[in-house]
């Protein structure tokens, strides 16, 4: 069995699993109908903490400095991630709050996409 034979077989075989996975509800997709509209966000380096309330799919840095975010929690010297300029970052959970703040002695912007629930 040559690799391009393999790689289809294992790629039908993925498939097969997933959908079985999909069908007894173990695997789900989420889905949502309605989104919230959130402008592009001004970051200082104090942080910000911005009520979200839905399913957080999306952090994008448009300005030219990067930013650090927590979802429900606030930003500590370890417990953060960081999305840089030109880069977003999708994020996949749902949240009541998200906390941003650019470092110290910046200003950056940053654009969020919200799924409600």
């Amino acid at each position: 069995m040559g690799s391009v034979e393999l790689y289809s077989f294992l790629r039908k075989s993925l498939g097969i699993i997933q959908k079985k996975l999909e069908e007894e509800g173990v695997l789900t997709l989420s889905v949502s109908l309605e989104h919230r509209f959130m402008p592009v966000l001004d970051v200082t380096d104090r942080e910000t903490c911005v009520d979200v309330r839905g399913f957080v799919y999306k952090v994008k840095v448009t300005g030219d400095y990067p930013v650090y975010f927590n979802l429900d929690r606030p930003i500590t010297d370890n417990e953060y991630a960081v999305v840089f300029p030109g880069s977003y970052i999708v994020v996949n959970r749902l949240a009541n709050k998200l906390c941003l703040k650019a470092p110290t002695g910046y200003t950056t912007s940053v654009k969020v996409d919200v799924l409600r629930w």
